[in-house]
């Protein structure tokens, strides 16, 4: 009896094997990370970033005039300002919104909310450099970076995107 049963043990520890190996050859595409839905949209395509705040917003947060630009996530708007080295803001719209923005994080990002929507939150450990990826609508989110921001970049930064996203119009 003894003997049978190290025949079966044998026989499923290969079967286990087998299908390990099956299993990590696997081909295909990584998995989707996964975000959660946005519950009311806000809507930022044709908005211009820089139009985002206005002047009474950009003084209680200390920032300076913005200036357009381009980037290959989109339309965006950098300042400066007292109480921060540089703050920008790109609406992203040209893809899968937060989705798309999740596949290139890396694993110091956190998954958060801000102001009830979807974000990811990477920055460093003095709190000199913070940026915020926060999922507006499906296939658009704000990405946000600030350096050198008061009283640290993260805190900064969720100021000025509670004043962002309030004033984003909704969206279908």
């Amino acid at each position: 009896m003894a003997e049978g049963n190290s025949v079966i043990i044998r026989l499923l520890v290969v079967a286990g094997a087998v299908l390990a190996v099956a299993g990590c050859g696997a081909d295909g595409p990584p998995p989707e990370p996964t975000v959660p839905p946005v519950e009311s949209p806000r809507g930022l395509v044709g908005i211009d970033p820089c139009a985002l705040l206005d002047d009474p917003a950009r003084a209680t947060l200390g920032l300076d005039t913005g200036v357009p630009g381009q980037d290959e996530l989109g339309a965006n708007c950098g300042w400066t300002g007292k109480d921060a080295a540089s703050a920008q803001l790109t609406a992203f719209t040209s893809g899968r919104g937060l989705s798309d923005l999740a596949k290139d994080r890396d694993s110091t990002t956190s998954r958060v909310r801000l102001v009830g929507y979807p974000a990811l939150e990477t920055f460093t450990a003095r709190g000199e450099f913070c940026r915020y990826d926060v999922g507006v609508a499906a296939t658009q989110a704000i990405v946000a970076t600030m350096r050198n921001g008061r009283p640290d970049s993260c805190s900064a930064l969720q100021k000025l995107l509670t004043v962002v996203i309030k004033r984003l119009p909704a969206s279908d």
